[in-house]
């Protein structure tokens, strides 16, 4: 079993190269790896959060991101970011144990990554993920729809034997004003009136 973090490889370059021109107030990153597209995302947001289940291994990213030791986003509030990134294990199977390459027999890893990021992210925001050819496209534009989600391609590369692909999911439109409408109702309810959530912030 691998305990070291994700080194960046030509999939990380590729979502690195997708994310260009994004910006906001906050943004996360799910299974962040060694932290490199965490550099890039402060370039563009004031408040950068990455998560994992190893600590990485470089320490270029503490200046001015954040980094939490945990299993997706399962410790962070829902409707948070106003971007949510990831790259995840997407290499079919889990034999060697390896889970900073590994997505499971049936590639659940990568779809338990994309349910996370609909549930943390705003209801204005986007979903910016990359996925190799393994994944059936239609059954993520499916999944992104339960969620009130469209799916659009922004890049590809072919990379030795497989595609690596980059997709964003954005609300459609009509559903981006009712998601946030829910998420002032819960700010409210948990916070008192004109008191909105605080977008949740961690330390190193």
């Amino acid at each position: 079993m691998s305990e070291g973090p994700y080194l960046a490889s030509e999939d990380s370059a590729l979502l690195r190269a997708a994310l260009v021109g994004y910006s906001g107030k906050s943004c996360l990153e799910i299974g962040a790896g060694n932290g490199g597209n965490l550099i890039a995302l402060a370039k563009g947001f004031e408040i950068v959060v990455g998560t994992d289940v190893v600590r990485p291994s470089m320490a270029d990213w503490r200046e001015k991101s954040d980094f939490v030791l945990a299993d997706r986003a399962a410790c962070l509030r829902s409707g948070s970011f106003d971007l949510v990134t990831f790259n995840p294990p997407y290499l079919e199977g889990d034999e060697t144990g390896d889970v900073a390459v590994e997505g499971g027999r049936r590639l659940e890893v990568p779809r338990a990554f994309l349910s996370e990021a609909f549930r943390v992210v705003k209801g204005d925001g986007k979903v910016v993920f990359l996925v190799n050819g393994a994944m059936d496209v239609e059954e993520v534009r499916a999944a992104c729809g339960e969620w009130g989600f469209g799916l659009r391609l922004l890049t590809s590369h072919r990379v030795f034997f497989e595609v690596l692909s980059v997709y964003e999911a954005a609300r459609r439109a009509g559903e981006e004003h009712a998601a946030r409408s829910e998420e002032r109702k819960a700010a409210v309810g948990m916070h008192g009136p004109g008191s909105p959530a605080p977008i949740a912030r961690v330390t190193n």
